[in-house]
């Protein structure tokens, strides 16, 4: 086709270093730019969309955006010359940059056409493209941009680097018989890559030596060594900009040099002139971290049969995303996900008003969830010997990017705590779910349930009730060393040999009396000893079990492999429900002060100081300082057990991460009108709007936490005059969405559970295995070991780290 109205009329624009270019895969599904229709980039918005059947999202774009014009691109893989070897590197004769795209190139093609969408999709001539500069340089900025999703992975996998001080002032002195011919080669060994100039003296050394062989032979450190230069830069990092890999051997980390052009052109070196030939730090360990094959940590599942199909697509690794893709295999499994977000949508494309479908969090949820059960990406492969193979899965990067957008740890590529990712995971459906119908759609109501809290004075034997929400439960672990003489030679508890635990031991536990001692009891008036126990309000649909197997051992955090035996029938919970105010007993007077709690007003709390080693330990877990200095003031500075056992009991609190206030300053708080309004659209009543935001000194989010995840005050009432079964079945009636079912129905099955291989939440590997099926008897477990899917006839969930009890209603 010629050069259209459309075509002549456009007015385009080149994306910025700083524009995402979503050219590798649809952003409303997992077509990608291998498949036979390639992938569509709007020359306008740089939106990635599938342009053919069955979605078609392209199209759909282009006429709710009014975005006619698209660069069509299809990467085409090359066969590799018959007959003739790989031409011999050029030698590197001066510092210079070789376009990192080469092996790529070397493997494949792309091809590319543009399109008009405005004229039904037709394909423009290149000779009429030609003519036009504006769509020519698009075109040339969209191929040599980086995909939006690696950009932001490589951010996520880069550390903060600052500089240091032996930077400043730094003393140079061009060697004798320094030349920048001397550039291209370790001086000692003759190397060619992994080159780090030293910039006292300019000295040329290899980097360090790898546990494998590879790497290089240690010349640049050694050069340190004898004579003290302690800094460095990586040869092929410069850029222009005068950036680069700097490293400072007496701090023994990567640093960034302020000066480096300066520094630089000491021994005649002209950053502006300079091409970056050689991967960056973060770049090689994105590379490394993608390549590397978790098989080693399960070793079972290579044995087991492979499948796949609808429910049964596995997630490939993005890099330490192994806790994400186990919880959304579980959380996808639930029939009220799946229901929520598969069907429905092509519906939700439709009508979603945001401009790019990529940063869109419900856009992604049905994604994902088309994604996990069309079957359509589930296609199992063949290795080199014609044997059946693992699928490739689908790579939930622009979910993960969405789902975490600004968490100061998810938005990482670190390894994270599956359990903590399942909580921010219901609570960013909640949020994003509030903007439909109030929320009424939101899956995570299967999750949630209330809690009973009953304390009792031990002298004056008052008690009180109240009921809290919650979404999870937290279970100790019972510890029962085997074997005592034969296990005083283990290094770390990791290492013990446990008796095994039922998960009822743990339960029984979990509800039994807690001493709370320096309680000031309102009706004594005065510091008591109070006993404190929590069950079941409610029973929710399917119940989200954490299990407590990490503990500080000599300040350093250690997993306990206590096997806990659960079994895969049926698990009665009506043992642990809650029978609210009985007979003969008499409740505690209210007060206008909190008392429950320990030993100290919230505002003697905030001033009582604490131990930073106690700190220091709990933050190497992984913790945010705030949530170790919360739990280390409320249970009293009674050390780093006490404080961990808080945390892990209170991970479902949305207020666990709140900054100390003044009682006072909370009190006196006034609330933002603009703030209401944003919050009652999201179909919250105002009086809960502004008693939430007045609770959280004005502070939006803070406040949506508290309206998504407490209780509304009505319901914090004490229970009282609950003498029979009518009495207690009217008042969980009132407080679930359950209704009856939710204080009747206590019977429960596994139906998914997460298991962590490693010594700490925060390495090793996770994997999920997930049960499909009505009933135990006619349902079938499988392993989702990320990518790789297998059936699975024996689960073991004895080591699981989390498990998904789904309630039985027959």
């Amino acid at each position: 086709m010629a050069l259209c109205t459309h075509a002549k009329a456009a007015r385009l624009a080149p994306p910025s270093s700083s524009t995402a270019v979503y050219k590798e895969e649809c952003t409303q599904c997992f077509d990608n730019y291998d498949m036979a229709a390639g992938i569509d980039v709007c020359l306008t918005c740089f939106n990635g969309a599938c342009p053919d059947a069955p979605n078609n999202h392209a199209h759909q774009h282009a006429m709710k955006s009014g975005h006619q014009l698209a660069l069509n691109i299809r990467r085409v893989p090359k066969h590799p010359d018959v007959g003739e070897g790989l031409p011999r590197p050029a030698k590197l004769t001066k510092l210079e940059i070789k376009d990192e795209a080469a092996d790529e190139a070397s493997k494949y093609e792309y091809k590319t056409f543009v399109r008009c969408w405005g004229c039904t999709g037709a394909k423009i001539d290149a000779d009429a493209i030609s003519t036009t500069e504006s769509i020519q340089a698009v075109t040339r900025a969209i191929m040599h941009a980086v995909e939006a999703t690696k950009r932001s992975e490589i951010k996520a996998w880069t550390e903060e680097v600052t500089s240091c001080e032996h930077f400043d002032a730094l003393p140079q002195a061009v060697a004798d018989g320094f030349s920048l011919d001397d550039l291209h080669s370790c001086s000692t060994c003759e190397k060619r890559e992994n080159l780090w100039l030293c910039l006292s003296c300019g000295h040329v050394g290899c980097g360090r030596r790898q546990y494998d062989g590879s790497g290089g032979n240690n010349h640049a450190i050694d050069h340190f060594e004898q004579t003290g230069h302690r800094v460095s830069v990586k040869l092929g990092t410069i850029t222009p900009e005068g950036t680069a890999d700097a490293y400072c051997y007496a701090c023994d980390d990567n640093k960034t040099d302020p000066r480096l052009a300066h520094h630089l052109k000491v021994f005649g070196i002209n950053v502006l002139a300079q091409q970056k030939t050689e991967k960056s730090v973060a770049e090689l360990q994105l590379e490394q971290n993608l390549k590397f094959d978790f098989s080693m940590t399960t070793a079972d599942g290579a044995q087991m049969e492979p499948v796949a199909g609808p429910g049964l697509t596995g997630l490939r690794n993005l890099g330490n995303s192994c806790y994400m893709a186990s919880i959304l295999q579980c959380v996808f499994n639930i029939d009220r996900f799946r229901d929520r977000y598969f069907p429905t949508a092509a519906d939700h494309f439709a009508v979603c008003t945001r401009p790019k479908p990529a940063d869109c969090v419900l856009c992604q949820l049905h994604k994902l969830a088309h994604g996990l059960w069309s079957g359509r990406y589930a296609e199992l492969q063949t290795d080199s010997d014609g044997r059946v193979a693992h699928q490739a899965g689908i790579p939930p990067a622009q979910f993960k990017d969405a789902i975490a957008q600004d968490h100061y740890e998810f938005s990482t590529m670190r390894q994270q705590d599956a359990f903590e990712f399942l909580l921010h995971l219901n609570k960013q459906i909640d949020i994003a779910d509030r903007s439909v119908a109030g929320g009424s759609k939101a899956p995570t109501a299967v999750f949630d349930f209330k809690t009973e809290e009953r304390l009792q004075c031990s002298e004056c034997r008052k008690v009180r009730y109240k009921t809290q929400k919650a979404s999870s439960i937290s279970i100790p672990i019972i510890k029962r060393v085997l074997d005592e003489t034969q296990n005083q030679q283990a290094d770390s508890v990791d290492k013990l040999e446990y008796a095994p635990v039922a998960i009822t031991e743990c339960l029984d536990k979990m509800v039994g009396d807690e001493e709370v001692k320096g309680y000031r009891c309102p009706s004594c008036d005065k510091l008591t000893t109070a006993i404190k126990s929590t069950r079941f309000a409610t029973f929710p649909k399917v119940l989200a079990v954490q299990v407590r197997r990490f503990e500080l051992v000599n300040w350093v955090p250690e997993k306990l492999n206590v096997p806990v035996h659960v079994p895969l029938g049926k698990l009665e919970f009506g043992a642990y429900r809650g029978q609210g105010i009985q007979p003969g007993e008499e409740s505690l007077p209210e007060s206008d002060e909190d008392k429950e709690a320990e030993s100290a007003t919230p505002q003697q709390q905030q001033q009582q100081p604490v131990d930073e080693e106690v700190v220091a330990q709990l933050e190497s877990m992984g913790f945010p300082r705030v949530r170790c200095v919360k739990a280390i003031k409320i249970t009293g500075n009674n050390g780093p057990d006490a404080a961990m056992n808080w945390i892990f009991e209170n991970m479902d609190d949305p207020t666990i991460d709140d900054p100390e206030e003044p009682q006072q300053q909370q009190q006196q708080s006034a609330a933002d009108p603009e703030a209401v309004e944003q919050l009652m659209l999201m179909g919250f009543p105002k009086d809960r709007v502004e008693k939430a935001l007045g609770a959280t000194s004005g502070d939006a989010n803070r406040a949506l936490d508290r309206l998504l995840n407490m209780v509304d005050d009505d319901d914090d009432a004490v229970m009282t005059d609950r003498n029979d079964d009518s009495a207690a079945l009217e008042a969980s009636s009132d407080a679930s969405p359950h209704g009856d079912d939710s204080m009747l129905k206590t019977d429960y099955e596994l139906t998914g559970f997460v298991l962590h291989k490693g010594t700490s939440v925060h390495c090793g590997h996770y994997i999920a295995s997930v049960r499909c099926g009505l009933t135990a008897d006619d349902s079938k477990w499988f392993m989702f070991n990320d990518s790789r899917v297998a059936s699975q006839s024996e689960p073991q969930p004895e080591q699981a780290y989390v498990y998904f009890f789904t309630r039985t209603d027959d």
